[in-house]
């Protein structure tokens, strides 16, 4: 009961953040009912992050007022739960993997969407064949070039937008305190409440792509069409290097694309915190990432819609039920106590 009571006392993001490690803690459990060896290490990672959930919940709950200050042991809890996911990325392609492909069925999908521009269906083909933008063209090989750089910048956007810049953060508030004899800066719960919502964001997001590529495993254009391609990619020296390191002939996580998913979780995210230029930035990098799947053969044209899909309907839950209601609650309160919106309560 004391975790019920811990939980509800949360202001809304707090919760929704706590909700969204649950699902991936579930998640957990999906993977390892499909006897996944990869899941031992997430097994042992959810654990100890449930373990974390219920210590925190309980405490904020016997003790309210310590625990409103125990940001430190919430960053703890972030960098730990971000660790369930390159073995869940694992498992899902391996479940992915055995089961029957539906490379055909996401190509009549794009068929039907693309068929104006597109007969077959086959982006990656037309784009193959194309003497203007073909990788067979100076064009071409400009743009793949280009492109797998700006693909790459999907490993580099989580970490240095969420996990850089939290620990930026507590490392400024640690400063600030000692600086001013343990006064808490007003600033710091701001920027501390947006990056729990756009973790929350993120990692349901994260959640919600894995879960679909493992009910519609896909290969992706560039193995279920190699027979087919007549141009080789055309990369060279540091787009070469990355197309090595990026590739994966074990995984059938096509659909959907968790590339733009991620990213634009994120971007949507920053922009509804109102740090509406790095938002814009993110989801500027998030096309250009779309765009870089179709040209490079990673992705069928309907795993983008569905990765846009799949993060709105993350991101709306969230923002309904944590920040908007985070900031309705903010409102009332200002109201009530005509507190301006620049005090330590007014966070977002």
């Amino acid at each position: 009961m004391k975790i019920f009571r811990g939980l509800k006392t949360l202001n809304p993001i707090y919760q929704m953040f706590f909700i969204s490690t649950l699902i991936s803690c579930f998640f957990t459990i999906y993977l390892v009912a499909h006897l996944e060896i990869e899941t031992l290490y997430s097994v042992m990672v959810s654990s100890v992050t449930l373990i974390m959930i219920i210590i925190y919940l309980t405490k904020f709950a016997a003790y309210p007022s310590k625990w409103r200050k125990g940001d430190i042991f919430l960053l703890i809890l972030t960098f730990i739960t971000v660790f369930h996911l390159p073995s869940h990325f694992v498992s899902a392609g391996r479940i992915s993997y055995r089961r029957k492909k539906k490379d055909d069925l996401l190509i009549e999908i794009d068929k039907y969407i693309l068929g104006w521009l597109v007969k077959d269906g086959k982006i990656s083909l037309w784009i193959d064949n194309n003497d203007y933008i073909g990788p067979h063209t100076l064009v071409g090989k400009f743009i793949n070039n280009s492109l797998e750089i700006f693909y790459f910048f999907y490993y580099l956007i989580p970490f240095v937008s969420m996990h850089f810049m939290s620990l930026l953060n507590c490392l400024r508030e640690i400063i600030f305190r000692f600086k001013h004899n343990g006064l808490k800066s007003c600033s710091y719960k701001k920027t501390w409440n947006s990056t729990l919502f756009v973790f929350s964001v993120y990692l349901l997001t994260c959640v919600f792509v894995l879960f679909v590529n493992t009910l519609v495993p896909a290969t992706s254009p560039r193995k279920h069409l190699k027979d087919e391609f007549t141009h080789p990619l055309g990369l060279s020296g540091f787009g070469g290097y990355l197309l090595i390191r990026c590739k994966d002939d074990k995984s059938a996580n096509s659909f959907p694309s968790g590339h733009v998913a991620e990213i634009l979780s994120i971007g949507l995210s920053y922009y509804a915190t109102k740090d509406k230029f790095t938002g814009k930035l993110i989801i500027f990098f998030s096309v250009l990432i779309g765009v870089a799947t179709l040209f490079l053969r990673y992705h069928y044209f309907c795993d983008i819609i569905m990765a846009v899909i799949l993060a709105l309907i993350s991101f709306r839950i969230n923002y309904y039920f944590g920040l908007r209601r985070f900031r309705k609650y903010n409102r009332e309160h200002e109201r009530k106590f005509k507190i301006m919106n620049d005090s330590p309560e007014s966070m977002i």
